[in-house]
């Protein structure tokens, strides 16, 4: 997640390199960074879709997709594929393939090595000279930081499936009405709390990279601060932010009662309709990160990560129910 990929501005070469330590076996790695059926769900920055023409996987083949950005802009790419060694080393060029407006031309090559059970993936951009690299940085270095984590929470499902918890309820109403309850502030601090607590203070900036921090408070007056790092905002259909437990200052802490509790965990809210007054939300956790403790903690945990969502939808039908803030 945001605290494993790692870029590296090299100061001898026109590179931009973004590294990333994943939990899977370097051939699941490989399959997914070449097959369009996975890549088109993960490939790119945060709120990021892809449809592909064409994938030709030999040296001379080419890749021909759109990248379809969170605003609706579409941006036209293609790779021309120049070594490729499974599971180690893919390399290639890269344009637009005479579409679009924008023509950024490089080299770019992903190498996969095996580290302690894990896979090492390196992304490395090799631009044409030190003034290009500089000139794209700015935009290259969060979205290839992205990119990995996105790689990553996709893969983990695969690598054990249980990386990943789902719960999913029905609502008996619109899309745009269940969006709502899960993004408005003054909603959410009516409902967003597991059973027998209740949300004390909350401050939310609603957009990719920002902050929704919360306190919560028991009835025996015990506290726990949690915060939400959000990754991708689709109105009405799709929401994924980064979970962590936090302090009243906003910072990343452990469970204060389960120190190998995962740091942070990724969030995946599905708004599905099932007909104009009816919708279905589904939840998933993932696990993405490498910490063997923790990912057993996670897996572990189904039972109760179960009970306390049920009682946090509960809350929401509650909500719901009465009407509130229509």
């Amino acid at each position: 997640m945001s605290l494993l990929a790692q870029t590296i501005l090299p100061k001898d070469k026109p590179q931009i390199i973004t590294t990333r330590l994943i939990a899977a076996p370097r051939e699941l790695i490989w399959k997914v960074i070449t097959t369009p059926e996975h890549l088109q769900h993960f490939w790119g920055p945060d709120g990021f879709t892809n449809s592909y023409k064409q994938f030709d996987l030999k040296v001379g083949g080419q890749a021909l997709f759109t990248m379809h950005g969170p605003d609706g802009t579409d941006y036209p790419n293609r790779f021309i594929f120049l070594t490729i060694d499974p599971p180690h080393l893919l390399r290639f060029e890269h344009d637009n393939g005479g579409e679009g407006p924008v023509d950024h031309k490089f080299t770019g090559e992903i190498e996969l090595t095996e580290e302690a059970g894990k896979t090492r993936i390196e992304l490395r951009l090799i631009e044409k000279d030190m003034a290009a690299r500089d000139m794209i940085a700015q935009f290259a270095l969060e979205g290839g930081r992205q990119n990995l984590d996105r790689l990553a929470a996709f893969v983990a499902p695969m690598a054990e499936a249980k990386n990943r918890f789902e719960i999913e309820r029905s609502y008996p109403v619109s899309q745009e009405r269940l969006f709502r309850a899960c993004t408005d502030v003054k909603e959410m601090m009516q409902w967003f709390a597991p059973p027998g607590m209740k949300v004390i203070k909350a401050e939310q900036d609603l957009k990719p990279g920002g902050i929704y921090h919360y306190g919560l408070a028991s009835g025996q007056g015990n506290e726990m601060w949690g915060k939400v790092t959000y990754k991708e905002i689709k109105p009405n259909s799709r929401l994924v932010y980064l979970q962590s437990f936090s302090d009243p200052q906003g910072g990343l802490t452990r469970h204060p009662m389960a120190p190998q509790w995962p740091l942070e965990m990724v969030t995946v809210m599905e708004f599905m309709p099932e007909g104009a007054k009816q919708t279905k939300l589904k939840i998933g956790w993932i696990y993405a990160g490498v910490e063997q403790a923790e990912g057993e903690a996670f897996r572990a945990a189904h039972e109760s990560m179960s009970g306390g969502w049920t009682g946090t939808l509960d809350n929401l039908q509650a909500h719901l129910a009465k009407g509130g803030a229509q």
